[in-house]
């Protein structure tokens, strides 16, 4: 319990990083914005470089000037998102200065011709753009008139046949489709921006951006400057935010670079020219292997030459090198706004980082159909998949040293307010994330770029309790860091299968099954499943310091054949391989499946993934800690120490509780310690019969550690009383930033407690509101008591007889009373803080639902019994 024990002495290192917009402010504005930071606990910015009018210019020098000595004298550390534009990559405007350096696409234009023709000639010059550099010309066969398919085979070479702008030809009988490929920089996406798949490129964002802050500030790299953020880079091969951009989509640019050129020209030889063609439409069997080979060239560049490069510069450097990527709706193994492997471009970073921003993870909807501000999709993948790309990269990949990180909050807007911040901590600490960059601190009046902003210039009515949410998600980040995580399954990463076949199983369809019983997993990519980064031992796959008692594939028509020779091996190790639905066809190159392949795994469907994966575990009767009863709502997360275990259990449901058990493989452990990260508060219980309750309301987590040194004889306490506050309250309110409440109002016992934004009441207004009762108490000795708030928003203050006894956020909620009630008449304040929607009324707010403002349900006090007492209810039920 070392790590508890430090948590309970207030001693924790940082694991939030916010972003703080700025935008040329005054050095006096930025020192109170950093007190009110540090007020939350926060110990690390990231400077947004998007919004300032003079990035890498005096105005920005100036401001850094006064942030970084501020900041040490803090004891703070700084990052600095490293571009003047979003997305990253467009180096200060570098490329506009050498424009022979920004991004290259591939394209292509087409007609159809005909044969026998003898001597025909087509026009072509007008093909290719002002700037496009012809790469070759070919009459490739068309197969049919009632697709867009070519053929494979039969192809001429015209290229040679190209002259002032003519393209001269002898056909034999048939149609085809005259291509002209060729290369240009324009007409994609972002124009005057980085090439990923170029290192000279890259080389132009380090010039223009991290060398100049490294020749300004030496002193300060690796102690007050921690390091680089890249904000989604992408690929950039077309405009926009297509989701779904992958190879086999007509009338689209490609990513390309004189790089990923020779090392086509080395994997296909001759064949390069030919080849291309497939990469738009489908071209006989050759198809999968061609657009595999191409993927797996081009996104192995984006791992060398850009986040390679810019890690390998910050660790020269003494700092890191961290950001994220566009996941959304499944594109990170696609192109476009992405980067085509999640875990390749990660590789260079030194934590894994994703973010959820624009209302993409809501509570409750977790199936495909999800409209959020950029699209209808994925819901599913949002609740199932996202986190766990971070979380996973992290456990597997050492420079990570297991940091997982999630920019979280943005642009929800107004409405969101601190209990659904705490319900997406929550969710994200649940699945392994612990690292945050929350979106964001704006020093601006009234800014309306992607709300909520966390102190608002001090308009934010939440401000105070969003603080003891920073301790709150910083303490159970900490709890939940540096160990060994510990899965129930690897999933096979599933982009080398999409890339061939494009209809592959997502990794998260089967990781939902095992999240929806209490089993956890990581997603593994092919690449480390190589004999130099993966072994058996014992029956279970190893990679780093992760074991896995058995590895999934999630269904694909095709698998990778180094993946397939490496679980032919492994599974006569005794590792246990399961398939999704059927075997594999082949491997992504077309070519047949090692022998023996077909004896190494065993086929179950989707819907019996989970049930399989659980007795596998019973067979082997390693899991340490067994939820029973437990719904599908329920998600749990394992972490082993050298000194015992740390788990966190969430209710992610919206209505139903969850009452469950879990059992206790290992029966040296004689304590469960109960710790409430928001309090920080722990308690240790006997696990009676080698189990402990679980008993979690809508939207409530719970963690525990459980060390084999700690010996208790205290059973779990047990509710044994209710009393619903049915009286009189005495309603008030103070419009903020003032404090003096007015406008009082008598809410009668046995009325329905209204929603105070409602139609009738103040659906305007901003503040505080302040509910005010007398009660009788019964207190006893040995017993405790606790306040149930069941339903309110935003967050609540609780004070009883003059003790402020802080604040509450995501309801059911509950505050320990017990110190501060007394035997007789009681006196109850709860004030109430609203979010600025109601006056601002942002566009981003649209999107989201706005649960009722106030306290809508009565109050309860709880009493539990503690002790033996408690043993004789627990009995007794």
């Amino acid at each position: 319990m070392e790590r508890l024990d430090a948590l309970l002495r207030g001693e924790a290192p940082s694991h939030i990083l916010p972003f703080l917009w700025m935008k040329g402010e005054d050095n006096e504005t930025i020192r109170e914005e950093l007190v009110k930071i540090e007020e939350c606990g926060i110990r690390e910015i990231c400077l947004e470089s998007r919004p300032h009018p003079d990035f890498c210019g005096p105005g920005w020098w100036e401001n850094l000037d006064f942030i970084l000595p501020e900041a040490r004298k803090r004891g703070m550390r700084v990052w600095i998102l490293d571009d003047d534009k979003f997305p990253t990559g467009h180096a200060n405007g570098g490329f506009i200065r050498n424009p022979e350096k920004k991004k290259v696409y591939l394209a292509e234009r087409h007609m159809d011709i005909c044969g026998p023709c003898r001597s025909g000639a087509v026009l072509v010059e007008n093909f290719l753009q002002p700037d496009g550099k012809l790469l070759g010309i070919l009459a490739v066969p068309k197969p049919d008139g009632q697709t867009l398919a070519v053929s494979g085979d039969g192809i001429m070479d015209l290229t040679d046949r190209y002259e002032n702008g003519f393209v001269y030809f002898d056909l034999p009988p048939g149609p085809y489709r005259l291509f002209v490929l060729y290369t240009t920089q324009t007409g994609g996406g972002r124009e005057d921006y980085m090439n990923l798949l170029d290192s000279d490129s890259v080389r132009v964002l380090i010039d223009e951006v991290h060398e100049k802050h490294y020749a300004r500030y030496p002193e300060y790299f690796g102690n007050t400057i921690a390091g680089f953020f890249s904000d989604e880079p992408e690929l950039g091969n077309v405009n926009g935010y297509p989701f779904d951009n992958t190879l086999g989509q007509k009338d689209r640019k490609l990513p390309w670079s004189g790089q990923l050129e020779a090392a086509l020209r080395e994997k296909w030889g001759d064949d390069f020219l030919a080849d291309l063609p497939a990469l738009w439409y489908e071209s006989g069997e050759k198809t999968p292997g061609i657009r595999v080979t191409y993927m797996d060239e081009m996104t192995g560049l984006v791992r060398t030459c850009f986040s390679g490069q810019l890690g390998s510069w910050c660790e020269a450097h003494g700092v890191e090198y961290i950001g994220h990527i566009i996941e959304d709706d499944n594109a990170h193994t696609r192109m476009a706004c992405s980067i085509g492997h999640y875990f390749r471009e990660m590789e260079g970073q030194h934590m894994a980082g994703i973010d959820v921003v624009h209302h993409q993870i809501v509570p409750g909807f977790t199936e495909p159909v999800h409209q959020w501000i950029a699209g209808d999709r994925d819901g599913e993948f949002f609740h199932f998949g996202l986190a766990k790309l971070g979380s996973s990269a992290a456990h597997i990949q050492a420079n990570k040293k297991g940091r997982a990180l999630c920019e979280i909050f943005g642009n929800y807007g107004w409405a969101e307010g601190n209990s659904l911040m705490k319900w997406l901590t929550n969710h994200m600490l649940v699945r392994g994330i612990n690292t945050f960059t929350p979106h964001a601190f704006s020093m601006q009046e009234n800014d309306r770029d992607c709300p909520p902003h966390f102190y608002a210039r001090g308009r934010n009515p939440g401000f105070a309790c969003f603080a003891a949410l920073m301790k709150y998600m910083n303490r159970s980040a900490h709890l939940l860091s540096e160990g060994i995580h510990m899965a129930d399954a690897a999933i096979l990463y599933h982009a080398e299968s999409e890339w061939s076949a494009g209809n592959a199983m997502f990794f998260h369809k089967p990781g939902r099954m095992l999240m929806e019983r209490q089993l956890d997993y990581d997603v593994v990519p092919a690449d480390m499943l190589r004999e130099n980064t993966a072994s058996i031992e014992e029956g279970q796959l190893v990679l780093g310091k992760e074991k896995y008692p058995c590895l999934i594939l999630p269904f694909s028509r095709y698998l990778d054949g180094e993946t397939a020779r490496f679980l032919v091996s492994a599974a006569r190790k005794g590792l246990k391989v399961f398939v999704i639905d059927a075997l594999p066809e082949a491997d992504t190159l077309g070519r047949p499946l090692p022998p023996g392949w077909d004896q190494s795994a065993q086929t179950v469907s989707l819907s019996e993934i989970g049930e399989a994966v659980e007795k596998w575990e019973e067979k082997l009767g390693n899991r340490e800690l067994t939820v029973k009863d437990g719904e599908r709502t329920l998600r749990s997360f394992l972490l082993r120490r050298p000194d015992g275990l740390t788990a966190m259990y969430f209710n992610e449901s919206v209505s139903r509780p969850v009452k469950a058990r879990v059992s206790i493989r290992d029966k040296a452990y004689g304590s469960v310690t109960v710790y409430a990260p928001w309090s920080n508060r722990a308690e240790s219980y006997y696990p009676k019969g080698q189990e402990f309750p679980l008993s979690l309301d809508p939207g409530e987590a719970v963690f525990v550690v459980l060390d084999k040194n700690i010996q208790s004889t205290q059973p779990f306490p047990v509710c044994t009383g209710t009393q619903p506050l049915c009286v009189d309250w005495k309603l008030s309110r103070a419009q903020w930033p003032e404090t003096e409440f007015t406008g009082e109002r008598l809410l009668r016992a046995g009325e329905e407690l209204p929603n105070l934004s409602g139609p009738g009441y103040w659906p305007s207004f901003t503040g505080v509101y302040r509910y005010e009762c007398l009660f009788q108490g019964e207190k006893e000795d040995r017993k405790c008591y606790k306040l149930l708030i069941p339903e309110a928003s935003d967050c609540v203050r609780v004070k009883l007889n003059d003790t402020d006894l802080g604040f509450l956020a995501g309801f059911p909620a509950r505050a320990d009373i017990t110190a501060a009630l007394k035997d007789g008449e009681n006196r109850l304040e709860l004030q109430v803080f609203t979010t600025l929607v109601w006056s601002r009324k942002d566009g981003a707010s649209t999107h989201l639902q706005i649960p009722a403002t106030g306290i809508t349900e009565i109050p309860v006090v709880e009493c539990y019994e503690t002790g033996q007492e408690a043993d004789k209810e627990e009995r007794n039920k």
